[in-house]
């Protein structure tokens, strides 16, 4: 029996930036489906909602490798790829499959990669609404309680390791939603090319970081703390963009999560994430008075 395969839709998505084929996911769907329901069903294959027989996974890796051969003889490289894609590479971690395309690849630009890096980011760090709760993230110094925050030009806020503490709170709901207590969900996306690494270089797990969620919150003063006091920054440096899920229903969750409704207070994993991130899209869409998502971003970096 097919099974879905796991983030198909982010891998397809690196395929796609990172060595841009000329045919539409509709095309490639209708050359294996068909016309009628080909595109429908290859959107649906992609985000998980269909199995993927190995038929289908051998015509998708073949496209990848067909498209590997056309960039580099393009740049005048004649010899063998370092890798020949098959149906089960599409198995593969999210990140170490895209960086088996870098790989076998060796000729895209390094403006590509840049791009293809910001892409695959943008995915773990949905667009967040601009209307009703925001996420306030405020900065303390360890030698006194508030130094004011730093920020470059009006940009997001800075945090000095060893130097500042930080907290996170989402402001701007209502006292009765506050009496509710709406348990959140929270994940951080580390940009990582403040290290000189694209983020297919370094393990999912220091890329894409978990409050382990869902968590109750802590109510104070008209606000929902992520954490009860002010916290120091850990020692990883990166441009970070945090995300929350606020639960305004609480019989959403099953919808949302993955692991299920019932679900302990953990980190998602890998699949878990995609797999999150493409719920929460859905339903912000069909129950956007269900849930409510905010965000923000903030820098962490050595003293100066």
């Amino acid at each position: 029996m097919a099974h879905a395969v796991p983030n198909l839709y982010l891998k397809w998505l690196a395929f796609r930036e990172l060595l841009r084929p000329p045919q539409s996911n509709a095309e490639i769907g209708t050359r294996i489906w068909g016309p009628d329901d080909g595109p429908s069903r290859f959107s649906k294959l992609l985000r998980g909602d269909y199995g993927c027989e190995a038929g289908v996974a051998s015509e998708l890796a073949e496209a990848i490798n067909k498209r590997i051969s056309v960039v580099r003889a393009a740049k005048q490289h004649k010899q063998p790829a370092k890798h020949v894609f098959k149906g089960f590479d599409l198995e593969l971690p999210l990140l170490e499959f895209a960086r088996l395309i870098v790989t076998a690849s060796e000729v895209i630009e390094p403006d590509v990669l840049d791009r293809s890096h910001r892409a695959l980011l943008s995915e773990f760090a949905p667009a967040r609404s601009t209307t009703g709760p925001r996420l306030a993230i405020e900065h303390f110094g360890t030698a006194r309680f508030f130094e004011g925050a730093a920020s470059a030009a009006g940009g997001p806020t800075i945090f000095e390791i060893g130097r500042h503490k930080g907290l996170f709170a989402v402001e701007g709901l209502p006292p009765e939603r506050l009496a509710e207590k709406p348990k959140l969900y929270a994940l951080f996306a580390r940009d990582t090319s403040m290290t000189g690494k694209r983020i297919w270089e370094v393990p999912f797990s220091e890329a894409v970081r978990w409050f382990p969620s869902p968590f109750e919150p802590v109510v104070d003063s008209g606000r929902l703390l992520l954490m009860p006091e002010p916290k120091p920054v850990q020692a990883v440096i990166g441009h970070f963009h945090l995300t929350v899920a606020v639960m305004l229903d609480p019989t959403i969750v099953g919808r949302l999560d993955p692991r299920g409704a019932d679900s302990a207070s953990a980190p998602l994993d890998e699949e878990e994430t995609a797999r999150f991130l493409t719920n929460l899209s859905r339903l912000t869409r069909s129950r956007p008075n269900a849930l409510a998502v905010c965000g923000g971003e903030y820098i962490v970096r050595q003293p100066h």
